[in-house]
């Protein structure tokens, strides 16, 4: 159980894997159907995993803010790049509009958040321009890597204007600077409105598409409760003003409640591409019912998910954990998923608790480490 010793040993030192822990820590195992080397969904296709988390703290080990208004860093994306784990800062982080590079080892931050630059002003370029740069906290909530260009990224916002960015990583006096090359901003089919008509139920994360040129887009929740999976154009994007989104029709039907959230409704608010046993996979990650959900983009609709147990570094029991972040090294077979740790009423705190202390008290957030093969248990033991 967490404790103030808990909290001090991850404020003092990197997070370590304490005796006898191992994360992660499978609960319920779940037999799958093989039929031609292919996953085969079954009538109750879920299973459960519990994973204790890290605490993601600066370089020097300490956790980031808050003050009144901001959460700390308020990790709301998560993206494997080389051998480090790249976020961002949502609107109310210590850092909005930068980007953060994590150690998946230790949960520090390997270098101070990098700020995402726009170039100066210059007669015409694109209105987006201009407009973001009279906002103080674009609300930046997914990243993907662009496969053609090493040192190119794509990033997504939702509040305000929801955008798709063009990134680019460079260096400068010895230090990596985030450069923002353009904006293009998103329009969404007729008829498609965010749930309870709220805009911070729009665009939760990106994923480049197996075929050059295209994206898929992760729209939380709509008017009928449900997510989308949304697809873009890529091509010629930084000429453009505004890229029209697609509907996929990806069916969320299938997936029911959780026995232990029954008031939970389905949201997804990152995904991740994937090809995988001769099939091409989305791995979507629903923060309010803490699932993983894997769906089928060959036959259009969610075939599995696993329900997450995620705790504190002590095995401690969290009220509202709020999982934002979704991110795959398809090489080595993990995932990882890191939270948001908002928390307006409080609510991010140890199970048991009225009120928020150590680690939560002061918004750190988890990061959490997950085997691909949890997901597709018939290839357990094989190399993607």
């Amino acid at each position: 159980m967490f404790n103030d010793n808990c909290a001090r040993i991850a404020n003092s030192s990197p997070p370590a894997e304490l005796p006898g822990m191992k994360i992660p820590v499978l609960t319920i195992l779940f037999i799958a159907a093989v039929a031609g080397g292919a996953l085969q969904p079954l009538r109750a296709d879920t299973a459960r995993v519990e994973l204790r988390g890290k605490w993601v703290l600066d370089p020097s080990g300490k956790a980031v803010g808050p003050d009144s208004f901001r959460r700390g860093l308020q990790t709301s994306s998560l993206l494997w790049r080389d051998s480090a784990l790249l976020s961002a800062g949502d609107q109310r982080s210590q850092y909005p509009g930068h980007l953060f590079l994590i150690d998946p080892g230790t949960g520090r931050l390997l270098r101070p958040p990098m700020k995402i630059i726009p170039d100066e002003k210059k007669p015409g370029e694109s209105r987006h321009l201009d407009t973001y740069r009279s906002i103080p906290n674009s609300d930046f909530e997914g990243l993907a890597a662009d496969p053609s260009a090493r040192d190119r990224l794509y990033g997504i916002t939702e509040d305000k204007v929801p955008w798709i960015s063009v990134l680019r990583l460079e260096k400068s006096r010895g230090e990596t600077i985030v450069r923002l090359e353009s904006l293009t901003e998103i329009r969404f089919p007729d008829g498609l409105e965010p749930w309870d008509g709220n805009k911070n139920f729009r665009l939760e994360g990106i994923a480049l598409a197996e075929k050059p040129g295209k994206a898929y887009l992760a729209y939380e929740r709509a008017g009928d409760d449900l997510p989308r999976i949304l697809e873009i154009t890529l091509t010629g994007l930084a000429g453009k003003d505004v890229v029209t989104a697609r509907d996929l029709g990806i069916s969320f039907d299938g997936v029911t409640r959780r026995p232990d959230k029954k008031r939970s409704l389905l949201n997804i608010n990152d995904i991740q591409f994937l090809r995988r046993e001769n099939r091409s996979w989305l791995v979507a990650l629903a923060r309010d019912q803490e699932r993983v959900l894997l769906i089928d983009l060959d036959k259009a609709r969610v075939v599995r998910w696993v329900d997450l147990d995620l705790r504190d570094p002590c095995g401690g029991r969290i009220y509202w954990v709020s999982p934002e972040g979704l991110a795959l090294d398809e090489e080595a077979g993990r995932l990882w998923i890191i939270n948001d740790p908002d928390s307006v009423s409080g609510n991010y705190r140890r199970r048991g608790v009225k009120k928020a202390d150590g680690m939560y008290a002061r918004y750190a957030p988890l990061l959490f480490e997950m085997k691909l093969a949890e997901l597709f248990p018939s290839a357990a033991g094989r190399k993607p």
